[in-house]
This record gives C-alpha cells, sequence and structure tokens, in this order.
C-alpha cells in the first residue's frame, strides 16, 4: 500500500482535513488511494441522489393540475439535465482516476521490475567484491612475508657492515682493502633494496628478484675473495719480516690450543639451529685474519724496523769486532755507525718509552728505547736531546740531533739494539723490513 500510495502520490498529491473545536485541532490525511475511493463513493452518491430526487418528484406533481404539472416537470426535467450532467462529470473524473490508477500502477510494475534487476546487480557486485578482497588478501599476506624476509636479509647485511667498520678503525693501512669489501656489500645491500621495490610485482618478478640476489651473494663472494687473498699476502709479507729478523712468530702472535682469543660479528641462528647465513663465516674469519694483520703491523710499529737517520749518511761502523779509532785494538762494536753532519735530524726505530734521556759517559748525549717484545733502542753522542723519559714515541717521530758528544772522533749516531737484554745487528732488522717500511 505504501509503495502503492508512493507511485500514484506523483499523479494525486495528499491532501489533509483540518477541523477546529473550541479544544483542540483534529485532521485527517486523504492518500491518493484515498482521494480516488472517496470519488468514486461521491460519484455513487450523486447518482442515486439523482435519480432519487427524479423519482420522488415525480410521485410528488401526479396530483396538480396540467399547467403546473407541465411547469413542474419542466423544472423537473431541467433538474435531471443538471443531474445528468453532474453524474457525467462526476463519471468523467472517476474515469479520469481510474486511467491515473492504472498509469500509477503500471508505473509501479516497472519500478518493481528495475529494483529486482538492481537486487541481482548488487548481489553479483557484492560476489564479485568479495572474490577481489579474498585475492587482494592473499597477496598482501604474500608481500607481507616476502618484506619480513628481505627485512631479515638488510638487518644480516647492516650488521655485518656495521662490523667491518668496526674493525676498520683497527686496520688502517688496509683501508683501500676494506673499503673495496665494504663497498661490494653496498651494493649488495643496494641490489636487495631494489628487490624489495620489485617484490611487489608477481611470481615472475619474485623469480628475477631471487635471480639478482644470487649474482649479488656472488659479487659479494669475489670481494671477500680479493680481500682474503690480499690479507694473507700481507701477513705473508710482514711474516717473512719477522722470520728475517729472528723474531719468534708463534709467541709473538699465539694461535695454538692454548690461545683463548675469540671474536667475530654476532651471527643468528635461523629456525632450524643452523647460523645464517654461511657467507657470514667467511666473513668471521676474514674479520680475525684482519685482526692478525693489524696485530702484526702493531708489532712492526712497535719493533725496530725503521732507520735512525733519514738524510744521506755514511756507514762507518758495522756491528761485530773492529779496529779502535782511538787505540787501534781490536774491540767488539755492539752497533752501527751512521755519519752526517752535527744537526742531522734522528728518529725513533719504532714505538716505545724513552727511558733514558741524558749524557752518559763515554755515550755522550744518550737516549734509550723500551719497545714491545722485550726490544731496546740506544741512540748515543747527540748534540740534542729532544725528548723526556717517560714520553711515548712513534716509529719516525724525531728525538734528536746529531751531534760528537762523549767517545767520539766526529759527528756521528752510534745505534744499538738490543733483544732481551743483548745486543744484537741492527742491520738484520734494517734489511728485513727495507720492503715494506
Amino acid at each position: 500500500m505504501k509503495r502503492l500510495n508512493k507511485v500514484l502520490g506523483r499523479v494525486i498529491s495528499d491532501r489533509r482535513i483540518y477541523v477546529a473545536t473550541s479544544n483542540q485541532t483534529a485532521h485527517a490525511r486523504l492518500t491518493p488511494l484515498r482521494q480516488i475511493g472517496l470519488g468514486l463513493l461521491g460519484t455513487g452518491f450523486v447518482g442515486w441522489t439523482a435519480f432519487a430526487t427524479i423519482i420522488i418528484a415525480t410521485d410528488a406533481m401526479a396530483p396538480r393540475q396540467a399547467t403546473s404539472a407541465i411547469m413542474v416537470q419542466g423544472v423537473q426535467l431541467n433538474r435531471i439535465e443538471e443531474l445528468v450532467q453532474d453524474r457525467a462529470s462526476f463519471a468523467a473524473q472517476a474515469e479520469a482516476s481510474r486511467v491515473r490508477f492504472e498509469q500509477a500502477a503500471a508505473i509501479m510494475s516497472e519500478q518493481q521490475a528495475e529494483i529486482v534487476l538492481l537486487r541481482n546487480d548488487i548481489a553479483e557486485a557484492t560476489q564479485i567484491t568479495q572474490d577481489q578482497r579474498a585475492t587482494l588478501d592473499r597477496r598482501q599476506m604474500a608481500l607481507v612475508q616476502r618484506d619480513d624476509a628481505l627485512d631479515l636479509a638488510l638487518e644480516q647485511v647492516a650488521t655485518l657492515a656495521n662490523d667491518l667498520n668496526l674493525r676498520s678503525d683497527q686496520a688502517v693501512d688496509l683501508g683501500r682493502t676494506v673499503d673495496v669489501l665494504l663497498q661490494g656489500l653496498s651494493r649488495t645491500a643496494q641490489d636487495r633494496n631494489d628487490m624489495a621495490v620489485e617484490l611487489a610485482g608477481f611470481a615472475t618478478e619474485r623469480d628475477q628478484l631471487e635471480a639478482r640476489a644470487i649474482l649479488a651473494e656472488q659479487r659479494q663472494e669475489r670481494v671477500i675473495d680479493r680481500v682474503e687473498r690480499a690479507v694473507e699476502g700481507s701477513i705473508a709479507e710482514l711474516d717473512s719480516v719477522f722470520d728475517a729478523a729472528g723474531a719468534d712468530i708463534e709467541a709473538m702472535f699465539p694461535t695454538g690450543d692454548d690461545y683463548t682469543g675469540q671474536g667475530g660479528p654476532e651471527v643468528g641462528l635461523d629456525d632450524n639451529g643452523d647460523i645464517t647465513p654461511a657467507s657470514l663465516d667467511r666473513v668471521s674469519l676474514l674479520l680475525n685474519r684482519i685482526s692478525d694483520l693489524n696485530a702484526r703491523r702493531d708489532a712492526l710499529e712497535h719493533m725496530p724496523f725503521a732507520g735512525p737517520v733519514h738524510t744521506a749518511f755514511r756507514q762507518t761502523s758495522g756491528f761485530g769486532t773492529r779496529r779502535d779509532p782511538f787505540n787501534g785494538s781490536a774491540r767488539r762494536h755492539n752497533g752501527l755507525d751512521f755519519a752526517a753532519p752535527v744537526g742531522t735530524p734522528l728518529y725513533a726505530t719504532g714505538a716505545g718509552e724513552v727511558i733514558f734521556a741524558s749524557r752518559s759517559g763515554a755515550f755522550g748525549n744518550l737516549v734509550r728505547i723500551q719497545h714491545a717484545f722485550g726490544y731496546e733502542t740506544l741512540y748515543a753522542h747527540m748534540s740534542r736531546i729532544r725528548v723526556a723519559v717517560g714520553d711515548r714515541v712513534d716509529a719516525g717521530d724525531r728525538i734528536g740531533d746529531m751531534g760528537s758528544t762523549g767517545r767520539s772522533t766526529g759527528s756521528h749516531l752510534h745505534y744499538e739494539v738490543h733483544r732481551d737484554g743483548r745486543p744484537v745487528d741492527p742491520m738484520t732488522y734494517l734489511k728485513a723490513a727495507e720492503d715494506v717500511l
């Protein structure tokens, strides 16, 4: 009924009748259906009233005179004609109302058919939307899993890069080599970042990313191979220097069963308890070898391998037995003599601590430096001392000027190297390191 009234409302509008009394006002609503019904009732009532009036008027006029009857008859005929016209008008209105009702019913039928079609379309669209949403959820879940895998890989690369940065601070001399490794890791991280962007694609894109990851790992392996060869070559070169100098490499750099040195990057375990990834094992070993190389570099700096005179000089006496320049007798000479003009700069031959810096009898102005691994160096006959007891010096630091103080025949430097309290030939160390320093 409501839908029918709504459809008929397009042709016949609602009407309201208000009734006012002394106390209140009431109203009644006339819907289109009610108006049509009242119109039909009104038409029937008017028709019936006209017919009854004609019958009553005919019966009432029958006993009168002929003239009056004719006049009354004329009036009645006129009245009947008016009533007939009124009935025809009401009938036309009723017919028009019926036609409008049929039109409204037809419109409502069409709209109901359209509503049924619309409901079917909505149901279809809802089903399609649900299917698409399920597909999207599956794809989003796959992307989340891929992102998690990529984040884990990037964290491992970041951990590796941070550890390499920390270790590189200890390997200044291998900066270029370590930079090559870091650049390789950076390129690997960049490749994996590119993979992260392309993971939003489909399975074929994932295969491409996996292929790129394999290439990046292969590139990283090649970089590690180059660094390993460089590190091992440097270690072998330095070991040859120590070996030529007669140093005990095993004692200086312990690696046996009793050695407790530990280190390396922090590598996590996967769900199966295995260490991942395998390449981190090589990097851990490489970092340990870099530490070994740093230890050798540090030992090289703290041992007397550098030359004490950096300008032109003449070596006037060697290590061992020689003829004494004052009395001509055979005497043992525990060092080397370097002759150059007075004031020629003299330098520490290795890092260490100054333990004597003063005049000392036949040595004249003397400086003694304590080095690592039981080594000590002496610099005698100086014209000027430029360090004090307790000073920490590095290889190449200026410690004084050449002169001829003490028991000396002319401006020169008397240079000695002691190991574990016994003099050794300084030339052994100078020759051993001449291709390194």
